[in-house]
């Protein structure tokens, strides 16, 4: 029995590396499939990295992280050499994912072959205030803004094509793959890419799914037709209002949208309400307009996210029209 969960935990990193062969699913199916023990670690496994979303957990990272390795015996000769030889970057990567987001990992098996493991989906859940970023196991790089929650396929690079599920705002550097497009699946919209950059708004709450592209092109469709596309240059913003059902292009400047995976908040032209909507959830708050000028303004500015809410609230009301208080986690604006 040792032997066989000292197989699957090698198998388990490079699950979670998404670096597993196609040989080593199938192991993997099968040890899930048999053996109980196998799938109690795939439980401890998933519960360990839930705990690293935790506030308690973020305060103490080095501590805790010692404790999350221990627990998933990552301390063996053999297992303590995988974290050495992960290049730096991924291992910033990586520990970004660990402390900044919930994860969830679960798997389905296909009823007519037992021993065929389906798409194991792992979810990715980013909590409002924070961001992360992680590597998909293709090789795509992915922003995740707070909020947001991704669902991929562990075994993306063997698919046909490369499909996530997206609900709120991510930035994607989308490794390329002539023969594997790369599909984002967002609620009524879907963006189909070989390989390109492009940032995807896409929160619940939201009037309108927005696609900015910065490099390469992508095909914008939505769900209910997939002929009614629009193919993207670089500039270029395609939105799909969500109340008409339409789906339209405008030019815009496609790295602004993209500016809050390095720490600012970039706006021109907006409506201040649409950007109180964006401060609420970078700080996690809930803003209440109680102010008629609030709908009748417009903003076009860069904010620093390492301001205060007020510093911010103070930064956007240039003209002095608007008062606000607190309680809680709930801010009320009114007019002065």
């Amino acid at each position: 029995m040792n032997s066989q969960i000292d197989e699957f935990e090698r198998i388990m990193l490079d699950y979670l590396k998404g670096e597993i062969s196609s040989e080593d699913m199938q192991k993997l199916t099968i040890l899930l499939k048999r053996e109980n023990a196998c799938r109690e670690k795939y439980r401890e496994i998933a519960r360990s990295y839930a705990l690293a979303s935790s506030s308690w957990f973020a305060r103490r990272k080095e501590q805790n992280f010692e404790q999350l390795c221990d627990t998933l015996n990552f301390y063996s000769s053999r297992k303590h050499s995988f974290f050495r030889k992960i290049s730096v970057w991924r291992s910033v990567a990586i520990w970004t994912l660990l402390i900044g987001c919930s994860i969830t990992f679960f798997y389905l098996y296909h009823s007519s072959s037992p021993e065929v493991l389906t798409p194991s989906y792992c979810q990715i859940e980013v909590p409002q205030g924070a961001s992360s970023k992680l590597l998909l196991p293709d090789s795509t790089i992915v922003f995740l803004n707070g909020g947001t929650v991704l669902k991929y396929d562990v075994s993306l690079q063997q698919r046909t094509d490369r499909k996530v599920f997206l609900s709120g705002e991510a930035y994607f550097k989308v490794s390329r793959n002539m023969l594997k497009p790369f599909i984002v699946h967002t609620g009524e919209l879907n963006i189909k890419v070989l390989g390109t950059t492009f940032n995807v708004a896409s929160y619940p709450d939201d009037a309108e799914i927005k696609v900015s592209l910065v490099e390469g092109s992508v095909n914008v469709y939505t769900t209910s037709d997939a002929k009614k596309n629009i193919l993207l240059s670089p500039d270029e913003q395609a939105v799909y209002n969500k109340n008409d059902k339409v789906l339209s292009m405008r030019k815009i400047d496609a790295v602004s949208q993209a500016a809050w995976t390095t720490g600012r908040l970039v706006f021109v032209n907006e409506k201040l309400f649409d950007i109180l909507k964006t401060i609420g959830k970078k700080y996690d708050v809930q803003i209440l307009v109680q102010s008629r000028k609030v709908y009748t303004e417009y903003f076009s500015g860069s904010i620093d996210t390492n301001l205060t809410l007020d510093e911010i609230l103070s930064y956007l009301d240039v003209d002095n029209k608007f008062m606000w208080r607190k309680k809680g986690k709930t801010i009320v604006i009114t007019d002065r």
